[in-house]
């Protein structure tokens, strides 16, 4: 059976009549589908009129069209499921969190704890474990005790059958114990979905203008793209979201077709991406059909949850309040769920600074703010890194006051800001004195997040310019100038996280990044390190891979230090037995290995951007180690022989040299032996 042919067969309502689930912000469906196809009864409740009939044309259960508050009633039911709409208005703990009207987790916490049901499950965004984490913490704080355990699991519906890359936080309360559903072992491509539609054009189509074409190529070079953003069908498609099916942007799901032109997809297409059948009738008109699409839940990631919903209810097995407690801790009390309404959105305070205007504070705020949640980590600067920051992105987008962000745009050519112009701007507008000889502190630290996330193109006006070039110019990248300009619109934190969706964070890259760099190291007894990223650190990895088991006799690493961690080995006992010197991270060689077959001592210095052992050191080095049992062979390593030859007239007599790139020959100072210590004459 193929995949459409699944789909179709099914996702097929078939309500068994006995156990009732509440879909709270049920959208068109999504998520209820899942769930009759598994044989629950569905009761919906949605605020969006299209939402609703489509919801009611397709499913056997009612949907309510209702605003949703913490003074609905809700009948009783088994199971609540729902997607709260979550716009994260907590920054750094200076929003409303759950007192906020626009949110929906209030709505969500108080009918579980209105009806108090077996089970209950919500699905948001991948956003609320990293920007928003504390936030979410004070979901399932409330959550907890209301005296459910809950069960937190990020998943990808491409591994459930969905032929779509489609990250998302699935959080289950119960009372006993629940399974998550298991992956299917293959991933299903954007062609296996669409078939021969990736091959027409029906009279329909909507093609991709020249302009549009342009505006696609800036925005795919300004975010790195090594292939174009198009349907590919031998691959799962990118996340489906509203933005990039209804709008015209930059990332925009399009197929490109064999005579090389570009279409937007149908809402039939978005539909089989995001696994509803093609029996599935959208009501409303083209933009609600894809919002619908585009916000809902993929029905078969539904249906495997519905699964281990339906196979926790034929369970008897339910543990106590105290169990409970015990599984949750830490367990706080309940969050107070009261809320005031509030039409303006709220605005963090970042920084303060009495000496300018509040307005131009307000701004510098309003910045900071868009740059977070955009995914800028703020928390590691100072107020005025902050402030700085938030000038030059100012400056950069052309953003005077607070009613300008809907000018920001994109600079070109001549029109791009250089580091002085940047100072410039901000000594003009926003009252600095910034001396125009401190221009590289633009490059190196109130621009540098912002460009390495993407947000600012440091070379806008010269893509190939050194990144010391003073002639190169700033300017925003096509990709987040249009969610930039949408600042101060009343859903505006709504469409920010849909904007991130499919999007990681520079936090969360520099998390991965410090997890992936790292440099593992294998010891000689097996043991394996991690270094910190960097050539002083990868130099020490090839002496302890390569050429310890060539030259090492066996030697044990008694000593190893890291340029971030600074100590990662040290066995004092071992050296104190060998009468070495006392340990002073300042004194010591890079590494320290002990041959006890040989009784040596190898004393290696990794030179990437410090010295090898000159005759200074070697004296130094001597006279510490001057009561030291073993004899000492003295080694400097470095990465290749243009290093070596830029260091190779400081090198002391009576040592020795190791080059990496050339790890099995060594060269040997002066010596009448081909390695080992030099006895004093």
């Amino acid at each position: 059976m193929n995949y459409v042919e699944r789909i179709n067969s099914l996702l097929r309502p078939n309500p068994e009549g006995k156990i009732r689930v509440l879909d709270l912000f049920a959208g068109c469906g999504g998520l209820a589908l899942g769930f009759e196809a598994q044989g629950f009864d569905t009761l919906g409740y949605e605020q969006d009129a299209d939402a609703c009939e489509t919801y009611r044309r397709n499913l056997k259960g009612d949907c309510k069209q209702v605003t949703l508050t913490t003074e609905t009633e809700f009948p009783k039911a088994d199971v609540i499921i729902g997607g709260p709409p979550c716009q994260p208005f907590s920054v750094g703990g200076h929003q409303m969190g759950l007192k906020d009207s626009r949110d929906g987790f209030p709505i969500f916490i108080s009918a579980v704890k209105q009806v108090q049901p077996e089970i209950w499950v919500f699905e948001n965004v991948r956003g609320v474990l990293y920007s928003n984490r504390w936030y979410f913490e004070q979901i399932l704080e409330a959550l907890k005790a209301l005296n459910y355990v809950t069960e937190v699991r990020l998943v990808n519906a491409v591994n459930y059958g969905v032929p779509q890359n489609r990250e998302r936080v699935i959080v289950v309360g119960h009372r006993g114990e629940f399974q998550f559903f298991a992956e299917e072992p293959n991933r299903l491509t954007a062609g296996e979905a669409l078939g021969e539609w990736m091959l027409q054009a029906p009279p329909e189509s909507k093609f991709l203008t020249p302009s549009m074409d342009e505006y696609v190529a800036k925005y795919e070079r300004a975010s790195f793209c090594i292939r174009p953003r198009d349907l590919y069908p031998d691959q799962p498609a990118r996340t489906v979201t509203c933005r990039n099916l209804a709008g015209a942007t930059g990332d925009m799901h399009r197929i490109r077709l064999p005579d090389g032109r570009r279409r937007r997809l149908f809402v039939r297409e978005a539909a089989r991406l995001q696994s509803f059948p093609d029996w599935f009738e959208f009501s409303g008109g083209e933009t609600s059909q894809f919002n619908q699409a585009g916000n809902a839940v993929a029905p078969l990631l539904a249906w495997h949850l519905a699964g281990s919903v339906k196979k926790y209810l034929a369970t008897t097995k339910r543990i106590t309040s105290g169990e409970i407690l015990y599984r949750n801790l830490p367990d706080q009390f309940a969050l107070p769920l009261e809320f005031k309404e509030s039409n303006e959105m709220k605005i963090p305070t970042f920084v303060i600074n009495p000496d300018k205007p509040a307005k131009l504070v307000k701004l510098f705020n309003e910045s900071l703010l868009i740059l977070s949640k955009l995914g800028i980590p703020l928390d590691c600067l100072k107020p005025r890194e902050l402030e700085k920051m938030a000038m030059a992105f100012l400056a950069v987008a052309d953003v005077k006051r607070s009613a300008d962000w809907s000018k920001a745009r994109l600079r070109e050519g001549k029109d791009t800001l250089k580091s002085r112009n940047i100072i410039g701007y901000l000594n003009q507008h926003f009252n600095e004195e910034i001396s125009m000889g401190s221009y590289d502190d633009i490059r190196r630290k109130d621009l540098k997040l912002p460009v390495v996330a993407g947000i600012i193109i440091a070379s806008a006006n010269k893509p190939n310019a050194a990144r010391n070039d003073p002639t190169r110019g700033y300017s925003l990248s096509p990709e987040y100038v249009e969610i930039i300009g949408q600042f101060g619109q009343s859903d505006w934190l709504e469409m920010v996280e849909e904007f991130m969706a499919d999007r990681p964070t520079l936090a969360e890259r520099l998390e991965a990044a410090r997890q992936l760099n790292h440099v593992p190291i294998k010891l000689p007894d097996g043991q394996t390190l991690q270094f910190s990223p960097g050539e002083h650190n990868l130099l020490q990895k090839a002496i302890i891979e390569q050429f310890l088991p060539r030259y090492g006799f066996g030697a044990e690493i008694l000593y190893v230090g890291d340029t971030a961690k600074k100590i990662l080995v040290r066995d004092e006992q071992k050296l104190k037995s060998l009468k070495f010197f006392e340990l002073e991270h300042g004194e010591l060689p890079d590494l320290v290995a002990y041959s006890p077959k040989k009784n040596w001592l190898f004393l290696i210095e990794a030179v990437h951007s410090s010295g090898p052992i000159s005759s200074v050191r070697l004296l130094e080095l001597k006279r510490l180690a001057k009561s030291c049992t073993a004899d000492i062979v003295f080694i400097t390593a470095f990465l290749n022989r243009d290093t070596f030859r830029k260091y190779a007239p400081d090198i002391a007599w009576e040592t020795e040299v190791w080059i990496a790139d050339a790890p099995d020959h060594m060269i040997h100072f002066d010596g009448d032996k081909f390695l080992g210590p030099y006895k004093s004459q």
